[in-house]
């Protein structure tokens, strides 16, 4: 095993302690300075075992550091309400914005570390989580995060010594958890389950450093020289790297590009009568489901795509009319704000998904990643390309976590879209819906067929699948759109039981 590897009896003396301290504090305020001046993201993660020391190496950590440019998260089982959400949720919520350092103290580690130990995960689960970590990681890296992961190990004698020593402490007994003896008790357990961790997610983006712990002082140098080693790596590339690659989409399909949108049948209609019947129908079941859903805590999340005036407005009014407001709600993403950009592109969608039992609707998403930002050059062509694998797998977490996701476009014709145009710009009430973005993205139609033809091939899966919904009748789109939504909740009803 790797971590029998380590030489548990390393030692620092105080002199040689003293004197690498000194140097390591000032490199590592210098780092800081120069990780804020590049707008340099960085990620900290301490795990190990408990009383390894973890919280003594965090205070000496930031009493070097500037304040205002880190944050300390103590990482406690989930609330109530964070339980409600994809494990991860909690931990996209917490991420450093550009420049700034983010110390996990405990880490989305505790889902295989404590939760399995415990049984709060299965252990068929444990793969798909291990998974989800590395993807969740991978794609901070690839955003340019910088990511330190520190093992502290403790023989199960040194384990037991500490344990005791800090219960018997008045001032430090009431850091000693119950977990924390059931750790002792299942060393040989807990450093399996530890060791797969370390093997299964050590990856070149986000790697291990094993540190042995048995002495405090040898511990701490060990963990601030690689900090300093990562962060000086990091800085490094950053002046090395080439500016982004920005492309133009193709101005036509490659033969071998399937054209799904121009396969969407858009004569589908209803008249008024079948219309206005048939969306009663749908939407009475709809609102019935809504309490099943909200007592199954089953969360459900529709995104709507389309062309500008495609209906998608119109379609979410009617998917909400009959809804209970307290259990739903609608969010639209319109261009990323200050704050957003500091962040990875998924971080604002995290931050807004729906908590079980509720329905989330969102009105455009991730897929503006692919889509817009694409076609304006927005996003570099490394981003929007590699944006394909990390949709598929944000979607992927989210069925796993239960979630009835549907993805809908809603399509028309060059031809209809001209219409509304010209209906919007000519009726005083509907002329705010019409811009001059609109009049500029219609001009480059050519341009978001590809780009959405693409996006729809590569991110439609068995488990998120793209709902393409004709709407050059939007009776025919409205009715449609329910009728999807609730086929989708049935089934997922079904599983349930």
């Amino acid at each position: 095993m790797l971590l029998d590897t380590l030489d548990l009896e390393a030692r620092l003396s105080k002199e040689e302690y003293r004197q690498q301290m000194d140097s390591l504090k000032s490199q590592l305020r210098s780092l800081q300075n120069a990780c804020w001046e590049k707008q340099l993201p960085v990620i900290l993660v301490l795990e190990g075992w408990a009383s390894a020391g973890k919280g003594s190496l965090v205070k000496k950590m930031v009493d070097c550091m500037d304040p205002r440019g880190f944050t300390v998260h103590p990482i406690l089982e989930p609330t109530e309400e964070e339980k409600r959400y994809p494990f991860l949720w909690r931990f996209w919520k917490r991420l450093p914005a550009k420049g700034k350092i983010g110390v996990f103290y405990h880490s989305w580690y505790t889902h295989v570390l404590e939760d399995r130990l415990f049984g709060r995960v299965a252990a068929a689960r444990v793969p798909a989580v291990m998974q989800q970590i590395n993807a969740f990681e991978r794609q901070l890296a690839d955003d340019g995060v910088a990511i330190a992961k520190f093992w502290i190990h403790l023989s199960r004698k040194e384990l037991k010594q500490r344990l005791k020593q800090y219960a018997e402490d008045p001032l430090d007994s009431w850091r000693v958890r119950p977990e924390d003896w059931q750790q002792h008790k299942n060393y040989d357990k807990y450093a399996a389950f530890a060791e797969d961790m370390v093997v299964q997610t050590g990856t070149g983006s986000a790697p291990w450093t094993l540190v042995e712990g048995e002495c405090p002082r040898w511990a701490r140098v060990k963990v601030f020289t690689q900090v300093a080693a990562t962060l000086t790596e990091a800085l490094d590339r950053l002046q090395i790297a080439p500016p982004p690659l920005r492309l133009e989409p193709q101005s036509k399909l490659e033969p071998t590009e399937p054209d799904l949108l121009s396969a969407v049948d858009l004569s589908l209609s209803l008249s008024e009568a079948e219309y206005r019947q048939q969306l009663k129908q749908e939407q009475v079941t709809l609102r019935e489901l809504q309490l099943k859903i909200h007592n199954h805590k089953i969360p459900v999340l529709v995104i709507f795509e389309g062309w500008d005036a495609a209906g998608k407005g119109g379609a979410i009014k009617r998917l909400t009319e009959t809804l209970d407001p307290r259990s739903y709600f609608v969010h639209p993403f319109a261009a990323p704000t200050d704050e957003e950009k500091q962040h990875h592109y998924l971080w604002r969608f995290w931050r807004q998904l729906p908590t079980a039992g509720t329905i989330g609707i969102f009105d455009r998403s991730w897929y503006g990643r692919v889509l817009v930002e694409r076609v304006e050059g927005f996003a570099s062509d490394a981003e929007w390309r590699r944006a394909y694998r990390e949709i598929n797998e944000f979607e992927a977490q989210l069925v796993s976590a239960n979630y009835v996701l549907l993805k809908f476009w809603l399509h028309i014709s060059p031809e209809e879209q001209l219409r509304r145009f010209s209906d919007r710009q000519d009726d005083e009430f509907k002329q705010y819906k019409l811009t001059e973005e609109d009049w500029r993205n219609r001009q480059k139609w050519d341009l978001y067929h590809v780009a959405v033809n693409q996006a729809i091939q590569r991110t439609h899966t068995t488990l998120a699948p793209w709902h393409l919904i004709p709407a050059n009748n939007k009776f025919y789109a409205r009715v449609r759109v329910i009728e999807v939504v609730t086929q989708a909740i049935r089934k997922a009803l079904r599983d349930r039981n």
